[in-house]
Parts: C-alpha cells; structure tokens; sequence
C-alpha cells in the first residue's frame, strides 16, 4: 500500500537523487512551516501556485487548510511530477489542479478562461530567471485582488537562483505594483536583502 503521508513524496526525491536524476529543489520544513500557517487563515479558500515539482508546498497547503483549493502551474518535465500528482489526488481528492506548461503561457491562457477569478493566496517558485519571474509576478495580477496574498520565494540575490526572483520583486515594489509587508531569511522577519542565507522569501500585495 502507498503511504498517504507526505513521506510518500519525500520518498520520491530520494529515489531520483540515488538514481542520479536531476532534480530541483523544494522549499525547506522552515519556510513550509511558513507557508502552511498563511494558508490556515480562515479566509484563504483558493490558492495558487507556480513550481509544484514535487507537491510539498501544494501538500503543505492542503493539509494546512481543509477547506482550500489549489491550482499549481508546472512545466512538469520531471519523471516524479507524475506520481506525485497522483499522491496529491489520493490524498485530497478534488482539491487540486495541475496546469501543465510554461506559467509565461498558461497563466495569462487561465485567466482568460477563468474571468473573475481570484486567489487569495499566490505563491511564486516557478523558473528563476529574471524573465520568468517577472512574468509570472505581473500575470498573476489578473488573478488578484487588494486582499490576496503574494509569496515571492527565492529573494536571494547572492545565490544563483535568487537573482531574477528578487529582481523582479524589487522592480514591481518600485513600480507600485506590489506593496511589501514583509521580509523572512530562515523564518525570521529581517529587512535587508543581504548574505548569508539558505533561504529567503517575500510577502506582499498587488497593488491594483
């Protein structure tokens, strides 16, 4: 019998890291953590999200609230994503989507065939280049309101994969499109962008 626990997923990645696959990387249990008490608040209904990879973070916010639905945009090219989609059926059955493509296509494509639709909670991890990110920051817009959340994951411009996420977030604050609350590096609220750090994150609105 599959484990219906997130074990299953973690399982997941261990086997492609002994096969020698390539893999990417999720967030750690501190930011998870994070994720996942945003994500209780009793009116967080729908959530969003760009990178499911593996389906930790989509897990995480499913568990976290009962009542939520999640939409998640992958490009889906890892042999995991898969059964990791299914596990994530199995275990909430009817609670989540899996829009498979580039979000810099399929978001703005949702958004047409979804007019009027909101998130409350809009988590960003997909691609990290600077052209990615910032598309994916201004075309979730349209999925947003004045109360809606945003996550930006990745603010870590000292590391390679940090350098477009924080770029993009840092032009949009400038810009006036996103309103900035909030700043974490491990967990604790900071308010510098500065080294060192494994992992840091930001928390806004969209400004509309």
């Amino acid at each position: 019998m599959v484990p219906m626990g997130v074990d299953y997923l973690h399982n997941l990645m261990a086997e492609a890291t002994a096969a020698g696959r390539y893999r990417d990387y999720g967030c750690d249990d501190i930011e998870l953590a994070h994720l996942a008490r945003i994500a209780a608040a009793p009116e967080i209904a729908f959530i969003a999200e760009i990178g499911f990879n593996y389906g930790l973070s989509s897990y995480t916010f499913l568990d976290a609230n009962p009542s939520s639905l999640i939409c998640s945009f992958d490009l889906a090219e890892f042999a995991y994503t898969a059964p990791a989609k299914q596990h994530i059926d199995d275990v909430f059955a009817g609670r989540h989507t899996l829009v498979q493509g580039n979000s810099i296509h399929t978001v703005p494509a949702f958004s047409r065939l979804n007019p009027g639709l909101a998130f409350d909670l809009i988590f960003i991890d997909g691609g990290h280049t600077y052209e990615t990110a910032r598309s994916d920051l201004i075309n979730m817009r349209s999925l947003a309101t004045r109360n809606t959340i945003v996550v930006m994951d990745d603010i870590t411009p000292w590391k390679p994969c940090g350098i477009g996420p924080t770029r993009a977030w840092l032009e949009a604050r400038r810009a006036g499109m996103i309103i900035h609350d909030e700043l974490f590096k491990e967990g604790q609220p900071t308010e510098k962008i500065e080294p060192p750090g494994n992992r840091s994150w930001a928390v806004g609105r969209y400004s509309l």
